[in-house]
């Protein structure tokens, strides 16, 4: 009697193991790009002299994701949506574990972020190249509540990542 009470449970955590997304954790990090001195005879500057409207600048970012998954699993990013923008991707293996990054602050004590901590899984960087034409109307769900959507297969399926908002680090401030 106890055997058929098991069975279920049994059947139900080799599917939940065997059939789960590989990813077990993201860090997400974004950091705006400060512009160094800007011309004061730029394009803007003309144009606007010209009697046109000036044009405001973008604000640029960096950005780093870091996704963990088991030693033993292999996948493959093949997705990149930020703020519902779709992005060829690049990707690398980390090693040097954890990963910190100075941000200079312009004091005299600079801060320190542990970006990944050490851990036993294999860790992937993952980071935007150029901007490109999206190709999923189903990410697009994703993208709307989601300021990051990283897809990946495997095991031969899609899978979807998501991150509602990613983490900003202070501006490095250079001289």
């Amino acid at each position: 009697m106890k055997i058929k009470i098991l069975i279920p449970f049994i059947c139900l955590f080799i599917i939940s193991v065997n059939g789960s997304a590989q990813v077990k954790k993201v860090y997400a990090y974004k950091q705006a790009s400060i512009p160094g001195i800007i011309p004061a005879s730029d394009e803007n500057d003309i144009k606007e002299k010209n009697g046109a409207k000036k044009t405001e600048r973008k604000q640029n970012y960096n950005y780093w994701f870091y996704l963990s998954i088991p030693k033993t699993e292999k996948i493959t990013v093949t997705g990149l949506w930020i703020d519902g923008k779709q992005y060829d991707l690049k990707s690398e293996t980390v090693t040097n574990l954890p990963v910190k990054k100075i941000v200079f602050t312009g004091l005299e004590k600079n801060d320190t972020t542990i970006m990944m901590p050490a851990t036993s899984n294999k860790v992937l960087l993952v980071y935007p190249a150029a901007e490109k034409p999206g190709d999923s109307k189903y990410v697009l769900n994703f993208a709307r509540s989601n300021e990051l959507v990283i897809r990946y297969t495997s095991k031969g399926k899609t899978h979807y990542t998501t991150i509602k908002k990613i983490k900003e680090l202070t501006p490095d401030v250079r001289q």
